[in-house]
């Protein structure tokens, strides 16, 4: 591998890192910047929501513009605008000018997010993919791992403003080794972007993170309105695409069904997923007795074991065949989940520890090869945009799973959502299960 190539995934690296440490860092330093900006919690539930919302929004607009403006230029904007703005978030004097900040960090999120697996598809050697694709899958695990204990450190010791001002350093490094590393390829024309499209999709894409918000805190009646305008808006945007000579999505990439199984499977995944990290706290406090020190390293548990055989997970998938892995992985978790159904009030800490073990590995051993499946199947016009709807696709599923599944936490209780999750789990690996004998449609744009 060049030089240049390992410069610029370290970048690329160094940007996924920073970008999830920063997501899961705010939630430590929550409850003290709402002291310390004398606000309310409902405003200080926007520090994390007005972020949710611009990356949701806007991801699937970066990845295009992306492959139409040159992926380098936007990739290093992101990385320019996210730095920027945390420095500015750390130098906010007031709680509106901080969510402002949050807001524009989100955009900068949404460039990074949205085309750094596009530009490691676009870098790495064909038989070398799943490696690199195992190497920032493990980092961003490691980023998100790590986000709670390097908050409460910094929190503790420098203050809330050094969660936001560690990421300058970051951001100057990875902005440098990006900059460094990947090769340029001219400045292109950008002719007939689809701004209609792009703001149809933010408007839905923002509905449904509302309606969803509301559904999490129960408040179904409210939710009707925005999940009524999500559907709208998702109606009104696949006609108005479909008119369209350029359009911000061409729609005939769904038309692969190896796309269309893989990037639905990830919701239902992700929809998963998130429920071990939203509810075992409950679970861990109050059953188990466990002071929130104790909990925070007890959940370090699962990423951890994720960051240590992410690698793994691409040269198996490199070996053995994406999809057989992807769907004995996704098995793994319909495993782990039904287990999980089965824990008591009497169950020791080893039966939630091996229980939550199996999940994560069947976490481990899906990402990697799903990302690089996804990423084969796509031209290099089109790597942009497929790598948006990847990272939209986990959001879109993180946000499901915490409203949905937190309804039925309260109402049946940390067991049942895990029986839930099971029957989900079972689904997605239904839909991996490759195809035999029928022939995957291909579209001009898109390899079969």
């Amino acid at each position: 591998m060049k030089t240049e190539t390992k410069l610029a995934l370290i970048g690329t690296s160094i940007s996924l890192f920073m970008m999830n440490l920063d997501t899961s860092i705010v939630s430590v330093g929550m409850p003290t910047m709402i002291k310390e900006f004398h606000t309310t919690f409902a405003s200080g539930q926007w520090f994390v929501l007005i972020y949710l919302l611009v990356l949701t929004a806007l991801i699937t607009a970066a990845g295009r513009l992306g492959d139409l403006a040159g992926r380098k230029t936007l990739f290093l904007a992101g990385i320019g605008i996210f730095t920027v703005a945390s420095l500015l978030c750390g130098l906010s004097p007031n709680a509106p000018l901080f969510i402002l900040f949050r807001g524009i960090q989100g955009l900068g999120a949404a460039f990074i997010l949205s085309l750094s697996m596009a530009i490691a598809t676009e870098l790495a050697p064909p038989n070398q993919l799943g490696k690199i694709m195992g190497i920032l899958s493990t980092v961003t695990a490691l980023g998100i791992a790590s986000g709670p204990t390097v908050g409460g450190l910094l929190l503790s010791t420098i203050g809330w403003q050094s969660m936001f001002l560690v990421n300058v350093p970051f951001g100057i490094i990875a902005y440098g080794l990006t900059y460094k590393g990947v090769p340029s390829t001219g400045t292109k024309k950008i002719v007939n972007i689809d701004w209609v499209g792009i703001v149809l999709l933010a408007i839905t894409l923002s509905a449904y993170c509302v309606g969803m918000t509301l559904i999490e805190k129960r408040a179904l009646g409210d939710a009707v309105v925005p999940l009524a305008a999500t559907i709208a808006g998702m109606i009104a945007f696949v006609w108005f695409e479909k008119k369209k000579r350029f359009p911000l999505l061409d729609l005939s990439i769904f038309r692969n069904k190896q796309i269309s199984r893989n990037l639905l499977a990830t919701i239902l995944v992700y929809t998963v997923i998130i429920t071990t990290v939203v509810f075992p706290p409950f679970y861990l406090s109050k059953t188990g007795g466990y002071s929130p020190i104790q909990v925070g390293l007890i959940m370090s548990f699962g990423p951890l074991l994720t960051v240590a055989l992410s690698v793994y997970a691409g040269k198996t998938a490199d070996k053995y065949g994406a999809k057989k892995v992807m769907f004995y992985a996704v098995g793994a978790i319909a495993l782990g989940c039904f287990c999980m159904s089965t824990i008591t009030q009497a169950s020791p800490l080893t039966g939630y520890l091996w229980r939550i073990g199996i999940i994560a590995l069947g976490l481990n051993f899906f990402k990697t090869p799903n990302n690089t499946v996804v990423m084969e199947a796509a031209q290099s016009d089109q790597r942009g945009v497929l790598s948006s709807f990847l990272s939209l696709s986990r959001i879109l599923g993180q946000i499901t799973g915490t409203a949905v599944m937190g309804v039925v936490f309260a109402f049946y209780g940390f067991t049942a959502v895990f029986l839930v999750n099971a029957f989900i789990a079972v689904f997605a690996a239904a839909l991996i299960l490759p195809l035999k004998r029928r022939k995957l449609v291909a579209y001009e744009g898109v390899a079969g």
